[in-house]
This record gives C-alpha cells, sequence and structure tokens, in this order.
C-alpha cells in the first residue's frame, strides 16, 4: 500500500506502509479465442468478467479510482479488447480475449478522502494494488489434431507426431500446452501399436517430454480437462503394466536386468505423475538395493515428513481420490498412484524392519497410510504377517 498525505496549504509528502495485494477471481480462467458471429460482433457469451478481491485491510471509505492493465498495457488492442460501453476504469473488468497467449491482469484501486485536522482539511489517498501473472489462459483447440486423434477405426499416430510438432514450434503457440499433449498422445500411441519406423525408437522419452513441457506451460489448466486426464491414465496405465507390474519383487543380484527396468519406469513414472511422492518410496527402495543408503535416507526423510501432512478427503473422482497435499492444496492420486505407493511403503516398511531389528519405524511409517488401504489384500496381508499387526 501505498499512502500518500495531501495537505491543502503545504507541500505535499510520501509515506510507504505494508499492505496485502489485491487479488482477483473469475468463473473462467480457461477459455477459447472469441469469435466474431456473422454481424460482425462478437457473441456476448465469450465476454470473460474479472473482478477484485479487496485486502483485509481495504478502508472503503472516499472516492475511489480504479485502473486495470492486461499485460502491462491500459489499452486494448494486442490479443483482447473491450465489449461496447466497457473501460479499464470500472470497478471490474469486462473483456473479449480474441487471439491464443496467457494474459496477466492487474489493478491499480486508489481511495481518496479528506478528514479535517484542526481547521485545516487533509486529503489521503490510499493505493492498493495488485498482479496475477498468467491469470487467464486462451487456448486453441486445434481441430485438425483432435480429428487425427479421433480418426476411426484407429488415430493417425504417426500423422499426428508430426502434424503436433509443426503446431508445438511455431511462435504463434509457443506458450499453448495443447500442441505438446497431442505430441504425447501420439507417441503414446505408437508405442501401445507397435510401429516400426526408427523415427520413433524413444517413443516413451518423447512421450514424457512432450507432457511435462504441456505441464510447464500449462498454466489454468488444460491439462485437466477430461479428456486429456484420460490420457495421463492411460500413460501412467502403460508405464505400470510395462515396466512396473511384473517387476516388482526384482532383486538387483539376481535379477539385474529386471531391476534395472523396474528402477527405470519407476523413474519414468515419478516424472508424470501429478503425485510424485506416491513412486518415491520406490525410488528409494531401489537406491537402498543398490547400497546408495544415503540417497534412499535422503528420499525418506524428504517424504515422510510431506505424507504425514496429506489428508484424504473421502471424494472419489472419475480420475482418482482427492487429497490434501503437503501444501494444503487440492490433488487428484490416481488409482496407479495409489497401487504403486502401496508397494513403495510395503518395500520401504520391510526394509526399516530388517535395518533396525525392530518394526516401530515401519509401523510409524504404516500409521500414516494405513486406512487409505483399508480392506486391501496385500496391504492387510503384509502388516498382519511381516508386522504382526504393529502390535510389538
Amino acid at each position: 500500500m501505498k499512502k500518500i498525505i495531501l495537505f491543502v496549504h503545504l507541500s505535499l509528502s510520501f509515506a510507504l506502509v505494508a499492505q496485502e495485494e489485491i487479488k482477483f477471481s473469475t468463473k473462467k480462467q480457461l477459455t477459447q479465442p472469441a469469435q466474431l458471429k456473422t454481424n460482425e460482433m462478437y457473441d456476448t457469451q465469450d465476454i470473460i468478467e474479472i473482478n477484485y478481491i479487496a485486502p483485509k485491510s481495504f478502508d472503503p471509505k472516499g472516492t475511489k479510482k480504479y485502473q486495470w492493465t492486461i499485460n502491462g498495457s491500459k489499452q486494448p488492442g494486442k490479443g483482447w479488447i473491450l465489449p461496447k460501453g466497457c473501460t479499464t476504469t470500472g470497478e471490474k473488468l469486462s473483456v473479449y480475449f480474441i487471439k491464443v497467449g496467457n494474459y496477466t491482469v492487474s489493478l491499480t484501486l486508489t481511495v481518496t478522502s479528506k478528514k479535517k485536522v484542526g481547521e485545516e482539511f487533509e486529503e489521503e489517498e490510499i493505493e492498493y494494488s495488485g498482479e496475477s501473472e498468467d491469470f487467464i489462459t486462451v487456448r486453441s483447440v486445434f481441430p485438425e489434431l483432435a480429428a487425427l486423434y479421433a480418426k476411426e477405426p484407429l488415430p493417425d499416430y504417426v500423422k499426428l507426431v508430426e502434424k503436433a510438432s509443426q503446431y508445438s514450434v511455431k511462435p504463434k503457440f509457443a506458450d499453448d500446452p495443447t500442441p505438446h499433449l497431442f505430441l504425447a498422445k501420439g507417441f503414446l500411441g505408437i508405442l501401445k501399436t507397435g510401429i516400426n519406423d526408427p523415427r520413433f525408437e524413444s517413443a516413451l522419452e518423447d512421450c514424457i517430454s512432450s507432457f511435462n513441457t504441456a505441464r510447464e506451460l500449462d498454466k489454468n489448466g488444460v491439462i485437466y480437462d477430461g479428456e486429456h486426464q484420460s490420457f495421463l491414465q492411460e500413460l501412467e496405465t502403460y508405464i505400470y503394466n510395462e515396466g512396473i507390474k511384473d517387476y516388482i519383487s526384482s532383486d538387483p543380484l539376481t535379477d539385474p536386468e529386471g531391476f534395472n527396468v523396474l528402477k527405470e519406469y519407476i523413474d519414468y513414472y515419478n516424472q508424470i505423475s501429478f503425485a510424485p511422492i506416491t513412486s518415491a518410496f520406490f525410488q528409494a527402495k531401489t537406491k537402498y538395493d543398490k547400497k546408495d543408503t544415503k540417497g534412499a535416507n535422503a528420499i525418506w526423510n524428504s517424504e515422510i515428513p510431506k505424507l504425514k501432512k496429506f489428508k484424504n478427503l473421502d471424494i472419489e473422482t472419475a480420475y482418482g481420490s482427492k487429497f490434501k497435499d503437503e501444501n494444503n492444496k487440492d490433488i487428484i492420486i490416481s488409482k496407479t498412484d495409489l497401487k504403486i505407493l502401496k508397494y513403495g511403503i510395503i518395500a520401504t516398511a520391510s526394509l526399516m524392519k530388517s535395518r533396525d531389528g525392530n518394526s516401530t519405524k515401519a509401523c510409524e511409517l504404516i500409521d500414516i497410510v494405513s486406512s487409505w488401504f483399508a480392506g486391501d489384500p496385500d496391504f492387510t496381508q503384509f502388516v498382519s504377517k511381516e508386522l504382526n499387526n504393529c502390535l510389538e
């Protein structure tokens, strides 16, 4: 907050006072470019309305002056326009976004009031401000890529990769995650259908890289669309089935090849999961098995305190269970996430018992997640047989 006090008969003086920033709200942070109708008018349904949330210390008394900006500009023209009769100086901001991109919104709100002090009046200006980077995402739906992915009876995965690659390098779509998502879908399709082409020898690595590029570019939830969430589940399942499920018990001494596959695919899974903590315990186990005790302990010392803060919200979605993570943020943990976490916890608890000569630390870990796996036969059998139900 910037506080400016103007004395009518005296000179201007300034004082700075700490102040919370203004925040913003809107019903649609993720949208598509507004389109002109046949009458050369924009559809009013495409208007994005942005409101501000004043800080707790906000004093509304006085005359208010608003100045909104988008991407630092007070005037429309670079990807956004104002509906007829609207301005950037109103209490709320109404906008048509007409170009793909991410848009940063800011507001400066100045409140002016007068106070009588003795025989004189003082004019006081209090300035509140706030900025939200990449607050609005305007994306393209890429109908050409969607059509290739939906082609019957089988998507044209090679052409999808070729076309998505072209879109992904165009400056116009530099900040758009969608081409990278379609690129990842194409690579996974090539893997699953067994297309033999030397150009795609590293298709899994390319798929993971494309997916993570999309995730990095995604500012406002493109990746949470149902179609993309379904793809993430498909990718998780593929990695689990191809390199984890059949190698859970692999030992570096008796089955070094299988163990290396397990280690590699656990690392792949950790890269793509929205809850990487679920595969971290198996990562620690593979380090411990390779005599990297320091590396294993570093993961356990980091992840166990985080896991203690996780809270199961007992809400099921089409894509998994809702949890609060260590930062009190809502996340979805998929069924495959939980499956890998279960095996990682079991393996870690077994190692802890063997290492310590008792079940104390192992049972402390089990207690954190026991309610999450209630009724799971693998988990129940392990706790019962290996840890005596943690009664010792």
